[in-house]
């Protein structure tokens, strides 16, 4: 009897313990919310502005910023291409990912794939400042370096300007979705 008592009380404790944690994750997604709905001056109006359309109900990231974009950089290898999909997310958290394809000067190819977070919340019009990126995929990883911050600057004509400030460098995308 002593070894089924033991069984039985080990089988409530954990029981117990599960539901402890499952009651905490559920409390602190409850107060994720509460906390974001209780700060000042976060509160939406009832009234749409001109600035609510260039945002995103669900972030910080302007609209106009958001979907797939496309670009190309052509070097003595060849043309590379360049995907850039920017989403909704707050700072600190991924909200780029940019797929790079191209050829390699010894003929082969290389596949690479980077994400970034937002740096700081951008105003309603931009620009979108975002922080250093990673490689989450590198064929060959030799070929993927990560990336220094960049700004994202939606330009009158409908393209994204993406620019490195600490080089200069810049490419410019356009939207296809």
């Amino acid at each position: 009897m002593t070894r089924r008592w033991l069984l039985i009380t080990t089988i409530a404790a954990l029981t117990v313990a599960l539901a402890f944690v499952v009651v905490q994750l559920v409390r602190g997604q409850d107060s994720g919310k509460e906390q974001a709905e209780a700060k000042p001056g976060k509160a939406k109006p009832a009234a749409s502005s001109p600035t609510d359309e260039k945002r995103n109900s669900d972030g910080p990231v302007p609209a106009g910023y958001l979907g797939t974009w496309s670009g190309s950089i052509d070097n003595a290898a060849g043309r590379s291409t360049r995907q850039l999909v920017i989403k909704q997310g707050t700072v600190g958290r991924p909200v780029l990912t940019l797929t790079a394809d191209g050829p390699l000067d010894n003929g082969g190819s290389y596949h690479c794939v980077f994400t970034a977070g937002l740096a700081s919340e951008p105003t309603p019009n931009g620009p979108v400042e975002i922080g250093p990126s990673a490689v989450a995929v590198g064929e060959p990883m030799s070929s993927c370096t990560p990336g220094k911050a960049t700004t994202l600057t939606l330009l009158p004509n409908g393209t994204l300007s993406r620019e490195t400030p600490e080089t200069g460098e810049k490419l410019t995308y356009t939207k296809t979705d």
